[in-house]
């Protein structure tokens, strides 16, 4: 049965005849155990059945729950596994009590290596030379003759005619795109030589196609020849990246006639060796990839420690004063973000608060954050007016920025003994004034973004904060987080929390918060930078 899965049915009829020699009782030793084959082929596929019965103790194996797989050598324990590989080397599974006896079915299925592609014989029509070689119009036939096999690797200065001899029965597949020649785990007997058309010898998980090697066959190059040689499973998945035609040489063919012919046996060694030279650089390559990836990671973790250094994350933040409370939160979609929010006095009586939101995510994201926050801190001391914080530092943001970065901003000073607000806004999301009574949206002047072009003019608006109320300000990856069905959770969301949780502690609050937009998007990792500020008057 060429091409029939062979090995699995032998395992699958090991492991049935141990299961009831093991534990079918004396009745399963006192009469004979039966194996029925049932094979059916057709066009060069085919499905072979097996049934093994026996007069032991009545027992569906089907009907056992499948043993987990121990991810751990700590979690593995003795017996059990059997039925699980049975299950995933059959194609099908059955089983029936009839006459006192257990009749256990399983069975296999194959298909032809061409998938139903069209099979001929070397040298009938184009198969003898491939598609891209030229030979000139005046040179000899017999050139022309030894030219047509001299392309091929493995026939280099071997005798055309004794090579075209063996080769003259031979077939040659045609494979689609997208198909399989070879595929790992599974056993081979033949070589394939790929005379037109190109294929990929992919070695590593076929899941994860970037953790793997893949390794290009050209035309005239052979594949397969090591599962050949030593019988082994195959060690790659080789797969036709276009239409191919491959021929294929049947061990006996291979070993037995070409094998003896002057040349190619060397001619083989040279081809191994050319393909293990190639693996070998790009599995260098990949590990050097590895590497770097690995020293990024460590790069990316150590850039979070340093932003996340960067914001005022105590909580609360200012627990040694009794007049303001304060509480942020940030929490990047990536290693970093672009995201940020600042709270910090001017004087003894003066907080300035911002946050803001960098277009993007990432690395770029999170060096600009750095550079708005710097700027922040800097311009925060300069002034008491808002409007022109905003106007300097969009300027300035303007100033080589070719990567078109631009930041969102709210900010604002608050006298925290009046309770005076005078803020301005830069194209952020509309603040949120809770108190225990109502919450309601913050007025807002117009302001452009900043960052992405220059004299731009920003206004400020003011508003005392009574004491007990509470100014909460976010970015949109709070509001704009949507659910699998696409619903962000909304402003609305968020002012109906504040509503129900004015009273309560800031961090607790804001974790409220947090954890209510997780359980929206149904999923811990969230897709956008999630950036949080609260600033609450005491009550008496």
């Amino acid at each position: 049965m060429p091409g029939a899965p062979v090995d699995r049915l032998a395992l699958c009829l090991h492991e049935v005849l141990a299961n009831i020699i093991a534990h079918g009782g004396g009745s399963a030793h006192a009469a004979p155990i039966r194996v029925l084959l049932d094979v059916r082929r057709d066009a060069g596929a085919g499905e072979v059945s097996v049934t093994v019965s026996d007069a032991g103790a009545a027992f569906n194996p089907l009907a056992v729950p499948q043993k987990a797989l121990p991810q751990t050598l700590g979690e593995a324990s003795a017996g059990g596994l059997g039925l699980v590989m049975i299950r995933r080397c059959a194609d099908w599974l059955d089983y029936r009590r009839t006459d006192e006896r257990n009749h256990f079915t399983f069975g296999a299925r194959w298909s032809p290596p061409s998938s139903g592609a069209p099979i001929t014989r070397f040298g009938r029509g184009r198969d003898r030379r491939v598609a891209s070689t030229r030979v000139a119009h005046e040179r000899r036939r017999g050139e022309r003759r030894k030219t047509a096999l001299e392309w091929i690797a493995l026939f280099k200065s071997a005798d055309p005619r004794e090579i075209a001899a063996v080769l003259a029965e031979c077939e040659v597949l045609a494979l689609p795109a997208g198909a399989a020649l070879l595929r790992a785990g599974e056993t081979n007997a033949s070589v394939y030589v790929l005379l037109s058309g190109r294929l990929v010898a992919r070695l590593g998980p076929a899941a994860s196609p970037g953790a793997s090697v893949a390794i290009d066959v050209e035309p005239g190059e052979c594949i397969g020849e090591l599962s050949a040689i030593d019988g082994k499973p195959i060690s790659a998945q080789v797969l036709a990246q276009s239409e191919v035609r491959v021929l294929r040489l049947e061990r006996e063919v291979f070993w037995n006639r070409l094998m003896r012919q002057h040349g190619v046996a060397e001619n083989l060694m040279a081809t191994l060796t050319a393909r293990m030279r190639r693996a070998s650089e790009k599995t260098l390559a990949l590990q050097r990839e590895v590497l770097e990836l690995e020293h990024l990671k460590k790069e990316l973790d150590l850039a979070r420690q340093i932003q996340a250094s960067l914001l005022p994350l105590q909580r609360p933040l200012f627990p040694g004063r009794s007049d303001i409370e304060a509480c942020g939160f940030m929490e990047p979609a990536e290693k970093v973000g672009g995201d940020l929010f600042d709270a910090f006095f001017v004087d003894q009586r003066t907080l300035f608060v911002c946050i803001g939101d960098v277009s993007g995510h990432g690395i770029a994201a999170a060096l600009f954050m750095v550079r708005v926050i710097g700027l922040l801190r800097t311009l925060a001391m300069e002034t008491a007016d808002p409007g022109q914080v905003l106007e300097t530092l969009n300027d300035r943001l303007c100033v080589g920025n070719d990567a078109s970065i631009f930041v969102t901003l709210f900010c604002g000073f608050l006298d925290v003994q009046a309770g005076e607000l005078v803020y301005s806004n830069g194209g952020h999301p509309v603040p949120i004034v809770a108190s225990a009574r109502e919450a309601s949206l913050l007025p807002l002047p117009k302001g452009a973004l900043l960052g992405a072009s220059s004299g731009r003019h920003y206004a400020s608006l003011r508003r005392t904060l009574a004491a007990g109320e509470t100014l909460f300000c976010y970015t949109d990856g709070v509001t704009e987080a949507e659910s699998p069905a696409g619903a962000p959770f909304s402003v609305e969301r968020c002012l109906e929390r504040l509503r129900t949780g004015a009273r309560r502690a800031l961090p607790e609050l804001l974790d409220d918060l947090h954890a209510q937009v997780v359980g929206h998007t149904g999923s811990p990792a969230l897709a956008d930078d999630c950036a949080m500020l609260a600033v609450r008057r005491p009550a008496p």
